[in-house]
């Protein structure tokens, strides 16, 4: 049974294709451990073998096996080398819990002193105890390279070294003490047992919570049913609309957000001062700070002052070319080398692979909301966007080329691609697949078709629907952080009401059925139940919800998504509510200037760009940029050229291919300031009302210079005389 968003979502723990996958993986995972784990013992193979086999089966387990008997002679080499491995561990432990400074001291003292007890008195237990401890530091690093080699950067060598060098140290002592059989040689069959045993503990688990999961979504579905006031359709391909999209004026506490993002986004080229450093996180990368702060921007200057150059445009312009930087899509080249085995032809190219959606997805929708924001047509050149690398390597694209790609990878059997490689298959086109970052490339390849009048996005909703609800949809009807394609292993645990928010928000206009019920089920289960008023609630489902610069479970993540979804859902209300718990709980202000620019103190840059794109804008905004062409009006006619930042904020400033209104703010203090407009008509006068001039005159060029007394709020209306 297919889900239906709104009715019961199917019972089924995985999807069709999923299921497949995961059949041949679990298939393949056990013949491998049965031969590791049985094959030596039935071949007549020596201990070694059979250590050997069992490291294969359980990380570090030959280490174990290996243990020599008890009476075996051990000589000082031998003994003062395990003791040399306990102190390593021991060090390596003191460090990665430093912070508990007595305990660590305590340590400190007794390790060393009973490893030198140990090495007098009783060397057979020192060597034992290099052992056990090799084998507890194999599986502790063996846990370290899945999540944050694997996992966080697609490095699929660091574990399958450690796991194939700690088999065969295993297999080298058993050799060392003579392959005498020692008091730990059963766990060369018990290494298979735990194996086959912790796989069925784990989807054992699976299967509760997925009982529990289908139970709470008949409960949800219930509860639409009530809810549904009117039949909802999907409205594919999307309804266009020509009609002039409203331009509304910003508030204080817009102006106040957008200049503390300004100040991020005009740092001069190379420098990453102002910017969160990279961490060891998947999501701890400028990448995704750029492109958030980007999407913020374009927000504001859609939604209030299409009309305006100046710093505005200058950050926008500014951060497409910091996404050029090798320091932002360097990181690509090592994820193609490890994470598709790539030694050959170490591929380098960052945009023209079907494994990086986190980077040419993202890319495409800050392109499509920035021409959408500003007229701005520069990076339709071809060529106009080249990144160069320090080996020698140079690519050159502009949006239309990184937009036929981005539509050119939906078109897989599982519509959705990956943002990180796995290296399955000769095509190599297996990998991690979030919902999350699909929904950002399909919502940039809609803004797209609304610029070109093209409909890629309306094909690839219905597709990318049935995915969804088929193989990322839990029984309850949240969606799935992520999945292994190829493998068919889910991250069926990270999910919930606000991780599904923030991936159903950038489809609104696409998936209105989906983007009702998510936000239906945000509200009754996180909203109404005052839940968001609580810190950390949101950001503790999902590594996604957390806050993406610093991995904080705050709500920083969960709340924007919120907003950008009440935003689009036209909740108007709960948008405000959202709104003021985000200024609450992560201090809206500013150490350096409390009167000036603000922002979220408690956030991150990424968390601050992702609030500013749920807040910066107005009522169905993104709606817009992905389903309305840009007025031709806004591209003609007056605009404000240059002004005085931060002196002078710009609330509102919209044209209508003659005219111009805008709405000015005191940014520091009051005071006379001059206005520069351009492309008004050559050599022509215009009346300046609310101006010191009350007529101005434009030269040759078509610009002229107005001069405005500012206080706080100063409203100008231009038209020909």
């Amino acid at each position: 049974m297919t889900a239906v968003a709104g009715a019961v979502p199917a019972h089924r723990m995985r999807g069709p294709m999923t299921a497949r996958w995961f059949a041949r993986t679990a298939a393949v995972v056990l013949v491998v451990w049965v031969v590791a784990g049985a094959g030596p013992a039935l071949a007549g193979l020596s201990l070694p073998w059979r250590a050997f086999g069992a490291g294969l089966i359980v990380p570090g387990a030959g280490l174990v096996v290996a243990v020599p008997p008890l009476h075996h002679p051990f000589d000082t080499a031998m003994v003062v080398g395990h003791a040399v491995i306990v102190a390593a561990e021991a060090a390596v432990l003191g460090w990665a819990l430093r912070r508990f400074r007595v305990g660590v001291a305590v340590a400190g003292v007794v390790v060393p002193v009973a490893l030198i007890i140990g090495v007098l008195v009783a060397p057979g237990a020192v060597v034992v105890t290099g052992h056990i401890a090799g084998f507890a530091g194999v599986l502790a690093a063996s846990g370290w390279a899945f999540a944050f080699r694997c996992i966080a950067r697609s490095d699929y060598v660091t574990l399958p070294v450690i796991v194939l060098a700690a088999a065969t140290a295993g297999a080298g002592l058993a050799a060392y003490h003579g392959a005498m059989p020692g008091p730990f040689t059963w766990f060369s069959w018990a290494a298979l047992g735990v194996a086959v045993t912790g796989a069925g503990a784990a989807m054992t688990r699976d299967l509760i919570r997925h009982r529990a999961a289908v139970a709470l979504g008949a409960e949800r579905a219930r509860y639409l049913a009530e809810r549904r006031v009117a039949a909802r359709t999907n409205p594919v391909p999307l309804q266009r609309s020509t009609t002039t999209p409203p331009v509304t004026e910003a508030s204080t506490d817009q102006l106040a957000l957008l200049r503390h993002l300004l100040r991020i986004a005009l740092r001069p080229p190379g420098d990453w001062s102002g910017f969160d450093g990279e961490g060891p996180g998947p999501l701890q990368q400028y990448r995704y700070q750029v492109n958030a702060l980007g999407w913020a921007l374009s927000m504001y200057a859609y939604s209030h002052t299409p009309a305006l150059r100046g710093p505005v445009h200058a950050a926008q312009s500014m951060l497409l070319d910091r996404l050029r930087d090798p320091a932002v899509w360097r990181y690509w080249y090592w994820e193609n080398l490890l994470g598709n085995w790539d030694f050959r032809r170490r591929r380098t190219d960052p945009i023209d692979v079907r494994q990086n959606i986190m980077f040419t997805g993202y890319l495409n929708l800050q392109l499509g909301m920035f021409e959408q924001a500003t007229g701005d047509t520069r990076f339709r050149v071809p060529g106009a966007l080249e990144f160069p690398s320090p080996s020698g390597f140079s690519a050159a694209y502009d949006h239309d080329a990184i937009n036929a790609i981005v539509v050119r990878n939906f078109d897989s059997d599982l519509c959705l691609w990956p943002c990180e490689p796995l290296p399955i298959g000769r095509s190599r086109t297996r990998g991690l697949v979030f919902p999350y970052c699909n929904a950002v490339s399909v919502a940039g390849v809609a803004v797209a078709d609304a610029l070109r009048g093209s409909a890629a996005a309306a094909e690839i909703a219905p597709r990318l629907r049935q995915a969804l609800e088929t193989e990322f949809t839990a029984a309850d009807g949240d969606l799935v952080t992520f999945l292994a394609s190829g493998l068919g292993l889910t991250a069926r645990g990270f999910r919930g009401p606000t991780t599904t928010a923030g991936i159903v928000a950038f489809l609104a206009p696409l998936l209105p059925e989906t983007a009702w019920r998510a936000w239906e089920v945000l509200r009754r289960e996180w909203l109404e139940s005052g839940q968001y008023l609580l810190p950390g609630t949101g950001g503790s489902e999902s590594p996604t919800a957390a806050d993406w610069g610093s991995q904080a479970a705050t709500n920083a993540e969960p709340l924007a998504a919120a907003m950008l979804l009440a935003q689009e859902t036209d909740a108007r209300d709960w948008h405000s509510s959202l709104w003021r718990a985000a200024t609450d709980q992560l201090r809206f202000g500013d150490r350096e200037n409390p009167a000036g620019a603000r922002g979220f103190m408690e956030a991150s840059v990424h968390a601050n760009g992702m609030l500013g794109l749920g807040s910066l804008g107005r009522p169905r905004a993104l709606t817009d940029m992905m389903s309305r062409p840009r007025p031709a009006a806004w591209d003609h006619g007056p605009r404000i050229a240059e002004l005085p930042h931060p002196d002078v904020l710009v609330a509102r400033a919209v044209g209508d291919g003659i005219g111009l209104d805008a709405v000015f703010r005191a940014g520091v203090a009051p005071g006379r300031y001059a206005v520069v407009l351009d492309r008004l008509r050559p050599a022509r006068p215009y009346y300046a009302h609310g101006a010191t001039e009350s007529v101005i005159h434009a030269d040759a060029h078509g610009a002229a210079r107005i001069t405005i007394d500012l206080h706080d709020r100063t409203v100008i209306e231009l038209r020909p005389a």
